[in-house]
């Protein structure tokens, strides 16, 4: 009996792993239990023959809910139920990706909707979260949750994108491609939701064009190396950005994010997490320059 459960579970496992465009990029929490039981609820999904939008819809119902619910920190039961929504948003977040690879419907105006979906269900427990605080702390704590929140943008952000740049140059793979200037950011449609799409999209991928250390320069060079040396280039890349992107996945990282503002909404005391998360901020800066100074490295070693 231990022995057929192993095998389904490595079986399911092995599916897990075809779904995944690039395991280099992976956090072990996502492989092991986002994309995990994604997989499953993508079957389902795709069974029901909803579309990966319909599931992104059904994650930001269920995730803007859960954030709200942040507001009754007082009743451990709702905040549990609360963490429980949102962390189910999160792996319904990963699932509308395996369904669109499953089905073929893979497309950029998912990508960002998907992108939006996830900001929305943070925004909601910010909101959530720091208006239980106001009786205690007055409206001042409004200003908290704000720079919190902006820090959190950035980092996430940043995140996200050495995380594609790293599925691009490496996995070579288009999925990871975001433009050298803002110039490049193009509307999908002609429709309104396009537009709003789109200055959306324009605001976020500037930050991260923005609060890089990786100029356009750099970025294209990048770009021609990786194409006409792939041997001596991929390995090198990441055995300099593997270190880097863990600590990007821990300092911006929605999982990270996530689950402390779970853990500090059980305890009824949000302001934990916004302050530490604000802190914890001050680690942007060394690991900027360390980027800084792997990029360097690289092109120095490669132009040689």
């Amino acid at each position: 009996m231990l022995g057929y459960f192993k095998r389904k579970y490595q079986n399911h496992l092995d599916e897990v792993l075809s779904t995944i465009k690039l395991i280099d990029i992976e956090e072990r929490y996502d492989l092991y239990f986002s994309r995990f039981f994604g997989l499953y609820f993508a079957k389902i999904a795709k069974w029901l023959k909803l579309t990966p939008t319909n599931v992104s819809i059904i994650s930001l119902i269920i995730g803007v809910a859960g954030g709200w619910l942040f507001y009754y920190q007082n009743i451990l039961w709702v905040v549990a139920l609360a963490g429980f929504m949102i962390t189910w948003a999160g792996v319904l977040d990963s699932s509308d990706g395996q369904l669109a690879r499953m089905t073929g419907q893979s497309s950029e105006i998912g990508r960002q909707i998907d992108g939006l979906i996830d900001n929305l269900v943070f925004i909601s427990c910010y909101i959530g979260g720091t208006i239980y605080l106001i009786p205690e702390y007055g409206y001042w704590v409004l200003i908290l949750m704000a720079a919190t929140g902006i820090a959190h943008s950035y980092k996430a952000g940043l995140y996200e994108f050495y995380k594609s740049e790293y599925l691009y140059l490496v996995g070579k793979s288009d999925a990871g491609l975001i433009p050298l200037t803002r110039d490049e950011i193009k509307p999908t449609g002609e429709k309104l939701f396009h537009k709003i799409i789109h200055y959306i999209n324009l605001d976020y991928t500037g930050k991260q064009i923005k609060s890089t250390t990786r100029t356009a320069d750099q970025r294209q060079k990048m770009r021609e190396l990786s194409r006409e040396m792939p041997e001596k280039f991929d390995p090198l890349y990441s055995k300099l950005n593997m270190r880097t992107l863990f600590w990007w996945a821990w300092l911006g990282g929605s999982n990270t994010h996530r689950n402390a503002m779970v853990i500090s909404a059980l305890f009824g005391r949000f302001e934990i997490y916004l302050i530490a998360s604000l802190i914890w901020t001050i680690g942007y800066i060394p690991l900027n320059l360390l980027q800084k100074k792997f990029d360097e490295k690289l092109l120095k070693e490669l132009s040689n």
